[in-house]
């Protein structure tokens, strides 16, 4: 019996063995370390002291006084072995990471750190160094390993001058030179694991935790819009440092930081028919100087075909054919800010031009419990269905995405908040309508309710009285 005792003791050890690093010729890596999201922990060895430890994990040997303060250590000269060391992931050391190609069309150009040309495909790597530049008529989307997404439309010219993570965490290390033209960054959510991402230009630094924004290059000055989240902005110069909020924006130029500017909203489609095609008609949007037009072909608006900048609410595209496509449109205001944007889903045929695709009503709750919540929506013929639930109204931080064959959809239940949801029909030659008007709806501890009728669209009656 003791015998059968202790080998189930030591299996036990051995389960849980993975957990702690694996042992290694490395020395810097040989001590026993739980790594989590935000850090790790170190067990100390002989011999440590927080400086020697701060000289083999993180970035610099100064960073025993951050150490010494966050792990209440008073005596350096003395650490107990086996004392765990908590070390936070913005200490770290670096190691190289990779961007990679998942979107480009027209003219794009890339170089190594060497300055190389580099061969431009979808899948391809790009590392820290890398310089791209789009001509006329060329737009590159790159993604990141944690999901993060950068675009360059036409006429811009990016360096990736940091791109690493640190060690263990894998935290985003991310740094970008804006030489020419704008980038527009869609940021996955970095407070958890205390990663970074900087856009940089030759007056301002813009540093995001999670976020959508672009950053534009104008002269010698700095354009700065947040799309979602916040961006904090300033001046390398100065000490100074301005928060954008969601749908605020801001000019930097080489003696300080504008103040916060209201976005202008989005354009909507013109639904008038048009004569000859293709071109895309808009609504006229009170104080816009100018109106931005994408044409792609996904919904995300990340694989750019076409666009093109107007100073009236009609724009034309010369040599697209007739299909199913993306548009996505924005107002520029007199400042020179891009507003926020909407995508729509849009058909362009011969002599009619550009016509909205139909859409459907937004899904509503229709039932709960405590493990999902289950939506449903109104439906014509369609048969299939994308259907998404997110944090924000923009939809850039999705905690559902998922296909439906019929128009029903049981989300697991998400923890206490408010929530976005909205549907999206495919046709049956494939192609796909525009996503619905969205629902926003509340979770509590107890209930799950419709936060009201969904957003700039009609109450449908079959939604009437559901929570």
């Amino acid at each position: 019996m003791r015998n059968i005792f202790c080998n189930l003791i030591f299996l036990l050890a051995m389960a849980s063995a993975p957990l702690l690093a694996q042992p290694t010729t490395d020395p810097v890596a040989s001590g026993a370390i739980v790594v989590g999201p935000a850090g790790i922990v170190y067990k100390a060895r002989p011999g440590d002291t927080l400086l020697s430890i701060a000289q083999q994990w993180t970035t610099r040997s100064e960073n025993w006084i951050a150490l010494a303060k966050l792990n209440h250590i008073s005596k350096d000269s003395s650490i107990p072995i086996g004392t765990p060391i908590t070390i936070p992931s913005d200490l770290l050391l670096d190691e190289p990471s990779q961007a990679q190609v998942a979107a480009m069309s027209g003219e794009v150009a890339a170089r190594d750190a060497d300055g190389k040309t580099i061969a431009l495909q979808i899948g391809a790597t790009l590392g820290e160094g890398v310089q791209i530049e789009t001509g006329i008529d060329g737009f590159l989307t790159i993604s990141l390993p944690d999901a993060s997404r950068i675009s360059l439309p036409t006429n811009s010219r990016v360096k990736l001058s940091k791109l690493r993570m640190a060690r263990y965490t894998k935290s985003p290390r991310t740094e970008l030179l804006l030489l020419r033209g704008h980038v527009e960054s869609r940021v996955s959510p970095l407070e958890a694991n205390k990663g970074s991402y900087e856009v940089r230009t030759q007056t301002s630094v813009a540093g995001v935790r999670g976020t959508q924004f672009r950053v534009g290059v104008d002269g010698g000055d700095t354009t700065n819009e947040v799309l979602s989240g916040q961006v904090a902005v300033a001046n390398p110069k100065q000490a100074t440092e301005l928060t954008l909020n969601s749908g605020q924006g801001n000019i930097v130029t080489a003696t300080g930081v504008g103040a916060a500017i209201a976005l202008l909203p989005a354009p909507q489609l013109s639904r008038a028919a048009d004569e000859g095609a293709p071109q895309i008609r808009l609504l006229p949007l009170a104080g816009a100087r100018a109106y931005h037009v994408q044409i792609a072909n996904d919904p995300d608006a990340l694989d750019v075909l076409a666009e093109s900048r107007s100073n009236e609410p009609r724009v034309k595209f010369a040599g697209l054919h007739e299909g199913s496509y993306f548009v996505r449109i924005s107002a520029i205001d007199k400042n020179g800010l891009e507003g926020t944007s909407r995508i729509e889903a849009v058909n362009f045929h011969p002599g009619t031009g550009a016509r909205a695709a139909p859409t459907d009503y937004a899904p509503f709750v229709d039932a709960y419990d405590d493990k999902q919540v289950t939506l449903h929506w109104h439906a014509t013929n369609a048969k299939q269905f994308n259907v998404q639930v997110a944090h924000d109204a923009q939809f850039t931080w999705l905690i559902y995405n998922a296909s439906a064959s019929k128009a029903e959809a049981r989300v697991p239940r998400p923890p206490f908040g408010t929530y976005y949801a909205r549907v999206q029909t495919i046709n049956a030659d494939g192609s796909v309508n525009p996503f619905s008007a969205v629902q926003t709806f509340i979770v509590t501890d107890h209930w799950v309710i419709n936060d009201g009728g969904p957003a700039n669209a009609k109450h449908h009656p079959a939604s009437a009285g559901h929570s």
